[in-house]
């Protein structure tokens, strides 16, 4: 197994083998003579050269590193939207056919043990993303004059950005990890004796300082604003709200980002790189490479399998309490447990165990208009692709439900310039990491917690009001799919009973903070961050161990399950990394 520091030795070992070679040859000639194929040192200490080196630690922020049988398992577990690991929130289920993928259902049903190949291959992925960054910054370290100090300093801010965004991505997930830093020697000697936020936050800082507010033609590189952003959301994940509150005041304020007209532009392929998007992950197909290893990695398994779509495997699917929570009142505002029912008394009616030649009539409750852009459903078109027609859309009901994933699938309208022209599983759609309504919600709950109710109603009703007239189009009045059935469709008519209304005020602050969470869960679903936010709000133990309950009475899966807030909240680390590095790395004691 590999050390977190392999990577750099085998480069050593290639560079000292290259040397025997050389001054083994017969011919004395041949030593002045550049070998071809290799990167001389001296080639990557100028600026094109730290930034080839700052492409290759950018090239991991999906996830996919390369590795036999990409994008595999390291894609799953590394993936950008932790799509793996929002299976254990109440959002998703690991979906797909009951045998398949049976380490992502440890992660769901909590019984994931350190020898999960999962854990081992996020980590695995997430310290190869930090030992690039670094390898630019030494670079860097002995450029001297060939660099001018101004692109040192934006080339160093994007190194220690990116060194910062792979240790928070593993410290959210662990209890403790160890910091890796360019000067280190001896990775593997480096202990995990405690939380690493402060090193987190001592990069980004530095990022914040010296990247410039934007680089013309390069959305995809990290930029003051993306550190802020990420900045922020570390101290939220250390309850330090007075600490989030300016670096998001300061992205709010500084006129560079706004809320898009359409919910829909944040997933669309033909709408990036816009005005919401603060740090955006590019994906791009068709380029040369063999089945678009560039696109979307996530795209590979987490859309719909069925004879409709040209996609797989029907992994990452919607749960029911999810699709729940979109319910409104007459007034269109969630279903809250403190002023009435809660969301989650009574399951929104669904077609689970109804074939497609059977007749459903779908709910008529009213919802929020975001659930269709967020969830495949049986009676709703599914973007241009056509009428969602139940169960013969889904791979297997019984395990995964009756729900299929919308916002990692391209339209039919977006096809020839979203996926790959031989392979369409692979996708072109880059994925918002951190977008501005990600920031105005942050700033609603740092506004909650300083007891200033006002400022975070009016933020989560400016992000409510974007989407109140986004509405899925086609009311569909068919209700038996037999296989020559002529659906009938009115494309005048919304597809359901849609009612997104704004809160008159928020009547307490335990009301506020409830709403200000809902309201990040709705407009982020299935982004990946729900059971992180979760346990940084310290909810999880109220949550998950009632959706277990619940799940339980209707998925077979999740029978015998259970969630012990204080083991689940985090992961373990990765035991064959103890076993190599013995002494040095610790195991969580909970495990």
């Amino acid at each position: 197994m590999k050390t977190i520091n392999q990577i750099i030795r085998n480069r050593l070992i290639l560079f000292s083998t290259l040397v025997f070679l050389l001054m083994n040859s017969c011919s004395e000639e041949f030593l002045y003579k550049e070998p071809k194929g290799v990167v001389s040192t001296e080639s990557l200490n100028t600026v094109d050269g730290v930034n080839l080196l700052l492409m290759g630690a950018y090239s991991l922020l999906d996830g996919a590193g390369s590795v036999s049988g990409w994008p595999g398992g390291h894609a799953y577990a590394a993936s950008i939207r932790n799509w793996v690991w929002d299976c254990a929130s109440d959002d998703a289920y690991k979906g797909s056919s009951l045998g398949d993928f049976s380490t992502g259902g440890e992660v769901e049903r909590y019984s994931a043990l350190p020898t999960n190949e999962l854990i081992e291959q996020k980590w695995y992925v997430m310290y190869d993303g930090v030992s690039r960054a670094n390898d630019a910054l030494r670079a860097l370290a002995i450029a001297g004059e060939n660099i001018s100090a101004s692109d040192i300093n934006i080339l160093e801010g994007q190194a220690k950005f990116l060194r910062a965004f792979f240790h928070f991505r593993l410290q959210r997930m662990h209890y403790q990890i160890p910091y890796i830093t360019e000067d280190i020697t001896n990775p593997e000697l480096v202990e995990n004796d405690h939380p690493v936020w402060d090193e987190i936050e001592d990069d980004l800082q530095f990022a914040i300082e010296n990247l410039p507010e934007s680089f013309s033609g390069e959305p995809g590189r990290a930029t003051k604003w993306a550190a802020s952003a990420v900045k922020a959301y570390v101290h939220l994940h250390q309850q330090e709200y007075s600490l989030a509150q300016p670096l998001l005041d300061d992205i709010i304020n500084s006129g560079k980002f706004d809320l898009v007209d359409s919910f829909y532009d944040n997933y669309n392929s033909q709408t990036e790189n816009n005005i919401e998007s603060i740090f955006e992950i590019q994906a791009a197909v068709n380029d040369g490479t063999n089945r678009g290893y560039n696109g979307n990695p996530d795209s590979w398994t987490t859309n719909p399998l069925n004879r409709f779509l040209p996609t797989c495997c029907n992994m990452y699917q919607p749960s029911q309490d999810l699709v729940n929570a979109f319910k409104v009142d007459a007034a269109g505002l969630p279903l809250l447990g403190i002023n009435g029912p809660r969301y989650n008394d009574e399951n929104l009616k669904n077609d689970m165990g109804v074939l497609s030649t059977e007749e459903f009539i779908p709910t008529d409750h009213l919802l929020d208009p975001r659930l269709d852009w967020t969830v495949g459903r049986r009676g709703i078109p599914y973007l241009d692709w056509g009428i969602h027609t139940g169960n013969e859309w889904i791979r297997s009901q019984a395990n995964g439900g009756p729900y299929n994933t919308i916002k990692q699938m391209f339209s039919q309208e977006e096809r020839e310039g979203a996926s790959h022209s031989s392979f369409a599983r692979a996708t072109a759609i880059n994925f918002r990491a951190y977008r501005f309504a990600h920031v105005l919600l942050w700033r609603a709950e740092c506004a909650v917690e300083g007891g200033d109710l006002e400022t975070a109603r009016q933020l989560v009703n400016r992000v409510r009001r974007r989407a109140s007239d986004d509405l899925v189009m086609g009311r569909v009045t068919t209700y038996i799919f037999e296989a020559d059935t002529e659906i009938e469709v009115d494309w005048d008519q919304p597809a359901a009973n849609y009612l997104l209304g704004e809160y008159p005020a928020f009547s307490s602050q335990e009301y506020a903070r409830e709403a200000v969470r809902m309201e990040l869960r709705l407009e982020t679903a299935l982004e990946g961050n729900r059971f992180f936010d979760l346990v940084r709000w310290g909810i999880d133990e109220e949550i998950l161990p009632k959706y277990v309950e619940i799940e339980s009475q209707f998925r077979v899966f999740m029978q015998g399950t259970s969630y012990d807030p204080e083991k689940n909240n985090h992961w373990p680390l990765p035991q064959n990394q103890v076993d190599i590095q013995v002494g040095i790395l610790q195991q969580d004691p909970a495990y």
